[in-house]
């Protein structure tokens, strides 16, 4: 049996002590963290608040009756037409009948009309003659101005009736939508009875309510951001009306949405100026890091080690945040990977998203 040597196992332990205070001790300072970061800017930025807003078209009608009549056909609903074009039709037939018989009464106004022209020659002719006395031929001419005024008045009469013909073909005002029948095929429906509601597609807008305090704001804007579910983008102001009730303070603002494809109906949020420009100091939002007692950033050193900095918050534009701190602009902020970092911890920076999450780097090294 081979007697243990007291002197090795000591060395043993110590050097498996140093092993693992060297382990430990690595742990503890931890592995470099991927992180994409961004410069803080100096900015200018103007404080925003985000209104409500609504897509709307600019016409939107509920097309009536001009003449009644019982309903023949109707567009369907969805049906997209253009101007012109016929979107309910009613019966004719009584009016063409009318139509028949006034323009009998024309034509015996015509006859009564020339007989009255010839009837006053002839009796011009007599009292040249002094065969008639002058007041027949006041007579002649009396009656030849009455045939005149009945004959104007049956052919404004056919002319009437006639409109009222084109009247039963109802035609579309502008290009547009079928959203909404408010009659139905085969019903009788009154002069000024709404028919069908059309929506034009082709002019859409935004309608908003903003504070009368921007009023000055707006003036000077001529774009607003704009976003909603389909999307966000920028939209020109198309109107601006200074005018609100006294309750609630809000003007209108109308958008021009032409380069939107957005459905008319659909809710969307502006962002309106509500104080003047400032030059600031902005990160982007991502670079945030919020917890319950403070908000701080990471910056990042000339050693390419985070430093952890409290900051307080200002106005904000879009992306951008104002922060307020020990900060200066160019200096590296973190805006992904923050959540694990800590004081002191070496980075190594990414340039993109997919570098960050495969742990690549620009040149394809881990």
């Amino acid at each position: 049996m081979k007697t243990l040597n007291f002197s090795a196992i000591v060395r043993t332990i110590s050097v498996i002590g140093f092993g693992l205070i060297a382990f430990t001790s690595q742990g503890q300072q931890g592995r470099a963290a991927n992180v994409n970061v961004a410069n803080i800017e100096s900015a200018t930025l103007s404080p925003i608040a985000w209104v409500p807003g609504t897509v709307v078209s600019r016409n939107n009608s509920q097309i009536a009756a001009d003449v009644s009549g019982r309903l023949v056909s109707l567009a369907n609903l969805g049906s997209q037409v253009k101007k012109d074009q016929i979107i309910a039709q009613l019966d004719d037939r009584s009016l063409t009948l009318k139509y028949d018989e006034e323009a009998a009464q024309v034509a015996n106004a015509q006859a009564k009309l020339k007989f009255e022209t010839s009837e006053l020659t002839r009796k011009k002719s007599l009292i040249e003659k002094k065969l008639i006395s002058e007041k027949e031929l006041e007579e002649a001419m009396a009656n030849l101005n009455i045939a005149q005024a009945n004959l104007a008045a049956a052919k404004a009469k056919l002319e009437q009736i006639a409109q009222d013909i084109t009247y039963t073909k109802l035609k579309a005002p502008f290009d547009g939508i079928v959203v909404e029948r408010l009659s139905n095929q085969g019903e009788y429906v009154n002069n000024g009875n709404a028919i069908i509601r059309l929506v034009e597609t082709a002019n859409v807008e935004a309608s908003l309510f903003a504070p009368l305090t921007a009023y000055r704001f707006l003036k000077e804007s001529k774009k607003l951001a704009i976003k909603s579910p389909l999307g966000e983008g920028k939209a020109d102001i198309k109107a601006v009306i200074p005018v609100a009730d006294s309750r609630s303070q809000l003007m209108e603002v109308r958008l021009d949405m032409s380069s939107f494809d957005w459905p008319i109906g659909l809710d969307l949020k502006a962002a309106i100026a509500t104080g003047n420009s400032k030059q600031v100091l902005a990160v982007p939002r991502d670079a945030l890091v919020l917890r319950r007692n403070a908000t701080s950033i990471f910056v990042i050193d000339d050693e390419n080690k985070a430093k952890q900095i409290t900051v307080s918050l200002g106005i904000s534009e879009g992306a951008l945040v104002e922060v307020i701190g020990d900060i200066q602009a160019g200096d590296k902020v973190v805006i992904r990977g923050a959540e694990r970092l800590r004081e002191g911890q070496l980075v190594n920076i990414k340039t993109n998203n997919d570098q960050l999450i495969s742990g690549q780097s620009a040149t394809g090294n881990k």
